[in-house]
């Protein structure tokens, strides 16, 4: 498991610091939103990281650590709702349109077809180890790459000038998704079924 949290690190850093920097450059919102959604996975990757290394001391009580991992991701979810339904409304009533990004259309291609695989390993493994915290991280890698692929085609909408309002309708197609896992993981109703 670790090695997998590692490459979710390494994924996500890299890959958010360059959406984030192409988002600047371009103006893209949709880039935006993919890089600062990197920096919440990496952040709950983070604390799985810190919930993994007390899973080995019996002594711990690890249903209370599960509960509490899987609250910062569900609040992440919630953060990550509410910043895309904003973004989203606010890039329909502006009506504004990024430039072309060969760049972000790179970054999300990659994002769409890797992250799905790392995401599903670490489901696997937290299934082993019989962990919701952990189960919980492995959905937000999931959903980070569902995400990825709605930003993939707004990125291929861009660059085929497609009409401005496909990005932000592309990216509330999420808002209830994030929402619903969010509002479950932090109220302790996780749906990890581990067991």
């Amino acid at each position: 498991m670790h090695w997998l949290l590692g490459l979710t690190f390494l994924h996500v850093f890299g890959e958010g610091g360059l959406a984030l920097f192409e988002a600047v450059r371009t103006g893209s919102l949709a880039l935006l939103a993919f890089g600062l959604e990197s920096v919440i996975e990496g952040g709950a990757a983070f604390l799985a990281v810190r919930h993994l290394r007390h899973l080995a001391d019996e002594e711990e009580d690890h249903a209370h650590r599960d509960q509490v991992l899987a609250r910062w991701i569900g609040v992440s979810f919630l953060l990550l709702a509410t910043y895309t339904l904003s973004r989203g409304v606010y890039e329909i009533l502006r009506g504004s349109e990024a430039k072309p990004s060969p760049i972000g259309l790179l970054l999300t291609l990659f994002a769409t077809f890797g992250m799905p695989f790392v995401g599903w390993l670490k489901w696997k493994t937290s299934r082993r180890l019989g962990s919701k915290g952990l189960a919980a991280e492995a959905k937000e890698s999931i959903a980070c790459s569902i995400d990825s692929a709605l930003t993939l085609v707004a990125m291929i909408a861009g660059l085929l000038a497609a009409p401005s309002w496909i990005d932000p309708a592309l990216s509330l197609l999420m808002v209830p998704w994030f929402l619903r896992e969010g509002l479950a993981h932090v109220r302790g109703r996780v749906h990890a079924h581990v067991h």
